[in-house]
């Protein structure tokens, strides 16, 4: 019985640790960052895949796929002075790129709330530009 709940113990703290990052990183809504995308210098990274990139993004996003953070240092430190928001397809790899993000200093790091599913349903500026991608 010991051996039980000891066992369900120690996975509940591991499920909560690795929760706690998503708690972390400050959501910012579609509304307040198309605002602040007007009047203040806001940098927004799409972490996914090239491809996914190219097939639509946010206009004025930096394609940085999140398993190529660390290739990027020199472009995130310039950012490091200014408000970043962050979003993938769904969240599970924007999550990844903040944790490296924050883990290179980067202390104003924000997640899109919703991300790019929830931009395509409220049918929001999308762009096919690729004169931005920053990828190898």
């Amino acid at each position: 019985m010991k051996f039980i709940v000891s066992t369900l113990l120690f996975c509940s703290v591991l499920l909560t640790s690795s929760l706690c990052y998503a708690d972390i990183t400050p959501l910012i809504t579609q509304e307040q960052f198309l605002k602040s995308q007007q009047s203040s210098n806001i940098s927004i990274i799409d972490v996914r895949s090239v491809e996914e990139f190219n097939d639509g993004h946010i206009p004025g996003a930096i394609n940085i796929p999140h398993n190529q953070i660390q290739d990027h240092l020199e472009l995130l430190l310039t950012l490091q002075r200014q408000p970043v928001v962050v979003y993938c397809r769904s969240g599970r790899r924007a999550a990844i790129a903040e944790k490296a993000m924050a883990e290179l200093g980067l202390k104003d790091v924000h997640h899109l709330e919703g991300d790019w599913l929830s931009w395509q349903e409220k049918s929001l500026p999308v762009s096919t530009k690729h004169e931005r991608i920053t990828t190898k």
